[in-house]
């Protein structure tokens, strides 16, 4: 606050603030491209020029990167952004050289804190002990099997209320009814009933996976040396925090009292995330697992990286309803699979159709330009002779690789038996499936750093399509075919965000 100031003070202050900034960035940009450049660049290669650029990754990142990815093959080139130059590689070989990097010399988890500013948007506790993530790895996964019928039984509620069964065709806002579906079968497993059902808690982890995203981005435009300024300014996380405990205090609170009561084990002791967490004795101390607070942001981080499913269903029901008849084929196999081995987590892995049904969508549209992203915590030098310096942000050509026609022919077009057809082949059942990173298949990670939850989000698409499969027709508005245009926002690529579906009760075949 300056009261005294008159309003062309003020006007003055923030101008000069803004200028201030603007230049720090400039001297910034300056100071990283002198570092870079030994590697090629996308677009204009001045200081000023490479703004263009710059500007053109807010909404054409995709453009730019299958750019680089073309001019570039199997290399490295860099690329201007509002906040900085980034790197990126081409290919499988230079994606094997990220996947064999140690975390210090390539960090993934400096990446992933400075990408989302998790001490601002998240907790300053989360990064220096992310045991939730062993959390997720180890015990979570084991529980799919347990707790799946737990799984399928929310799916069938949730989705009969939100998309009603009727013999005429209903209208369905697609974005926004997959978020409320997605948080409830995901809090299911990860808070049980009947939390997961309360429209207030499903109602925080939306908005914080939102406002995560959102103000980071935002702070990141900022100069570092702002952020603990700008980091309490664009941030929800305590607002956010204050409605977690209000739901989750009483929980764990009941169960500390019997953990003290009756040891580590009791009749009817939850089998869910919360307990997981409180159980983790090789993974966090006794403070952090006792601690309300700490629990509520294990919790909420966890929801941030399982509602990102939302994407991947959303894009399998849009390819759906833009291919009607590929409904038969993918029914036929859920109905003479689910009579065989019944809603099991056994015979979702046995849904191979189905598997590549969605695993080529993820393909196609992903959530990012890019994937792998790694912090350079020391000069690294690639197997193509190029040395990227300490404190870069690099990442791997995912739109271009997962397009590549060299690895997936026709590699532009929506081909839903494409990794069926490969796993046919002796010995290649295991590396095509939708769960498995190789150096072609980006989307979940590499090596040491793949996605702890992909079991897990695997099993939660296979029974959400399953079931809209056995109970509904499927189309667009009009009888289109056409896929609704893909949402775009620097880095981010996500589903269409406004395009609404046609469901109505399934026709008997």
């Amino acid at each position: 606050m300056i009261p005294n100031l008159p309003d062309f003070g003020r006007g003055s202050l923030v101008v000069l603030g803004l200028v201030l900034v603007l230049t720090l960035k400039f001297v910034k940009a300056y100071y990283e491209k002198s570092k870079l450049d030994h590697i090629a660049t996308v677009g204009p290669n001045g200081l000023l020029s490479s703004y263009v650029t710059a500007f053109r990754w807010i909404t054409n990142a995709t453009d730019i990167i299958e750019e680089g990815y073309r001019l570039y093959p199997g290399g490295i080139f860099k690329i201007p952004t509002i906040d900085g130059w980034q790197v990126v590689v081409n290919g499988t070989k230079l994606v094997e050289d990220i996947k064999q990097a140690s975390e210090e010399q390539l960090s993934n988890l400096d990446a992933t804190n400075e990408i989302l500013q998790t001490r601002y948007t998240m907790h300053p506790e989360l990064a220096p002990n992310p045991y939730h993530i062993d959390v997720i790895r180890t015990p979570l996964t084991r529980n799919i099997g347990a707790r799946f019928a737990d799984i399928h039984h929310e799916v069938q509620k949730v989705i009969s209320e939100k998309i009603p069964v009727t013999d005429d065709w209903i209208e369905i806002h697609t974005h926004d009814t997959v978020l409320d579906i997605v948080v409830r079968a995901v809090n299911c497993f990860f808070v049980g009933l009947p939390l997961c059902r309360n429209p207030d808690w499903c109602d925080l982890n939306i908005k914080f996976t939102m406002n995560v995203v959102f103000n980071s981005m935002i702070i990141n435009l900022f100069p570092k040396f702002t952020h603990p300024v700008v980091g309490r300014i664009f941030t929800g996380r305590k607002s956010a925090m204050r409605r977690a405990i209000r739901h989750l205090e009483p929980i764990i609170q009941e169960r500390l009292k019997m953990q003290e009561q009756f040891g580590k084990e009791w009749v009817d002791k939850p089998n869910d995330f919360i307990q997981w967490s409180m159980d983790a004795e090789q993974d966090a101390p006794l403070s952090q697992r006792t601690s309300v607070e700490d629990l509520c942001i294990r919790v909420l981080a966890a929801n941030f990286a399982a509602v990102h499913t939302t994407s991947a269903f959303t894009y399998a029901l849009y390819h759906l309803a833009s291919r009607p008849e590929l409904a038969e084929p993918l029914r036929k196999e859920v109905q003479t699979t689910v009579e065989r081995e019944g809603w099991t987590k056994v015979s979702m892995v046995q849904m191979r159709l189905l598997d590549s049904f969605l695993k080529e969508s993820e393909r196609l549209n992903g959530v990012g330009a890019t994937g792998l992203p790694r912090k350079v915590l020391q000069d690294f030098t690639f197997s193509n002779g190029t040395t990227v310096p300490a404190g870069t942000m690099i990442s791997a050509s995912a739109w271009g690789l997962q397009r590549d026609d060299e690895i997936y022919p026709n590699g532009n077009e929506f081909n839903p038996y494409r990794f069926y057809e490969m796993r046919s082949h002796d010995g290649e059942g295991i590396k095509h499936q939708l769960v498995t990173p190789t150096s072609e298949w980006l989307t979940f990670g590499q090596g040491r750093h793949a996605c702890p939850g992909r079991f897990f989000a695997s099993a939660e698409l296979k029974v959400l399509m399953a079931h809209v499969l056995l109970n509904y027709d499927v189309k667009f508005p009009n009888d289109s075919r056409e896929f609704p245009p893909l949402f775009k926002f620097l880095n981010n690529v996500g589903p269409n965000q406004t395009a609404t579906v046609l469901f109505r009760k399934r026709k008997a075949d």
